[in-house]
């Protein structure tokens, strides 16, 4: 059987994603043209009684993109579950493992990689404290090294 692997991200939630940074993109490119209008009207004399504040409805539509696309790139990110949307902390660890296996994933890594993290019987994982004078593994809790004696 071919099981996917947690750590990846959907294509429907990468593809959310892309769509919200696009949003964000457009909206803050609206929500700036109204001050470059502004800044190019003024030297017409004119300006605020030509365009009765017509052309703030591009700011304020601007704005709105802002934060639909902020939710919707929250919402590829993270899944339904991770951003808070729909509340279930099981799914929500599943649609977070890509962020929290990344974040703690090398961590982890470099812990295996100088032998200071070793999995258990039961598969979870138990850290070590290397003993200063001889080098030996000893429990994570552990006051004397098991090997020579010597406090930790």
């Amino acid at each position: 059987m071919d099981r996917k692997d947690p750590r990846e991200i959907s294509s429907k939630r990468k593809s959310l994603y892309y769509i919200g940074t696009g949003m964000i993109i457009i909206g803050v490119v609206l929500f700036f043209s109204v001050f470059f209008s502004m800044f190019m009207g003024m030297s017409n004399d004119s300006f605020f009684m030509d365009t009765g504040f017509g052309f703030m409805r591009r700011g304020f539509f601007g704005f709105i993109m802002i934060g639909a696309g902020g939710f919707i790139r929250n919402l590829g990110a993270r899944g339904a579950f991770g951003s808070g949307l729909i509340l279930d902390p099981d799914r929500a660890r599943e649609d977070l493992n890509p962020y929290s296996s990344a974040a703690g994933g090398m961590l982890n890594d470099a812990l295996k990689e100088v032998g200071l993290l070793k999995k258990t019987d039961g598969g979870k994982s138990e850290i070590r404290i290397r003993c200063q004078s001889c080098r030996e593994l000893n429990e994570e809790d552990a006051r004397f090294c098991k090997s020579c004696g010597k406090e930790i």
